[in-house]
């Protein structure tokens, strides 16, 4: 009996100290996707001011020349009331967009608080909203084929953030590449109850004796100066655990393809 009273013992015993590792083991895992998504976040942040960057740089150009042209004219004595008006215009049309563009952006960051119901065509359109002025002065043309508009349940903003970040590594193996006549294409199915959104660029595709890594935390193909490795994960955990889908890359006739299926 006293062996039996023992034996039941280490067994409770052995239980408790299993389940303490396995919560710590937890916390462990939760703590460490925290820290994955934070670092992804702040790389995403300096993405978008890059691109913020980049739009405000041909306002303020525009803002400068006009100032220059007011300042000339009202030194040779040519600047009378309607020509100035016309030009303090164009600078307020110029502040307008600059301020309509840092809203965009400051939409983007400020996460959202519940999941709400949007359509494939709004997720995409606020996603080209952000990184479209940058495609167009790289000279990439960006197609979207949207064959079904269905309705996706979550994050809306978690989604524009995977989009992002599929965006923007097809842009820069376009640009590392030197592809002539460079394109992205965009398109949107639904198959039985599944959607499926597709990003496929003209870049040359993936290695594949590296392909299966992509989506490993801190698996990066570029100089660190220029990459993290955290944002295929990033994707990759967000469509898996916020969306229950799942997210594929593979190659296509022309360059790479990453599927996201909801």
């Amino acid at each position: 009996m006293v062996v039996l009273y023992v034996t039941i013992l280490l067994l409770l015993v052995l239980l408790i100290y299993s389940f303490v590792k396995i919560n710590k083991l937890k916390k462990s895992i939760i703590q460490k996707d925290m820290l994955l998504i934070r670092q992804a976040k702040l790389a995403s942040i300096g993405e978008m001011l890059e691109h913020i960057a980049h739009q405000w740089k041909q306002p303020l150009a525009q803002i400068n020349s006009i100032v220059l042209n007011i300042e000339t004219n009202f030194e040779d004595g040519k600047l009378d009331r309607k020509t100035l008006e016309e030009e303090l215009n164009q600078i307020e049309n110029l502040t307008l967009f600059m301020s309509q563009t840092i809203e965009s952006f400051r939409n983007y960051l400020h996460p959202d608080k519940e999941k709400t119901i949007f359509t494939v065509k709004e997720v995409i359109d606020e996603t080209l909203l952000l990184i479209n002025p940058l495609l167009k002065h790289k000279k990439i043309k960006c197609i979207v084929d949207i064959k079904d508009n269905t309705n996706i349940k979550g994050y809306k903003k978690e989604f524009v953030q995977t989009l992002l970040v599929l965006l923007n590594n097809a842009k820069d193996a376009l640009l590392e590449n030197s592809i002539k006549n460079p394109f992205i294409k965009i398109s949107a199915k639904k198959i039985g109850t599944k959607s499926f959104i597709s990003v496929i660029d003209n870049g040359g595709g993936i290695d594949e004796k590296i392909i299966d890594k992509i989506f490993d935390p801190y698996f990066t193909t570029k100089e660190q100066s220029k990459g993290t490795g955290h944002g295929l994960s990033m994707a990759k955990m967000i469509i898996e655990e916020s969306f229950k889908g799942k997210i594929r890359a593979f190659n296509s006739n022309d360059g790479a393809c990453f599927e996201i299926e909801i």
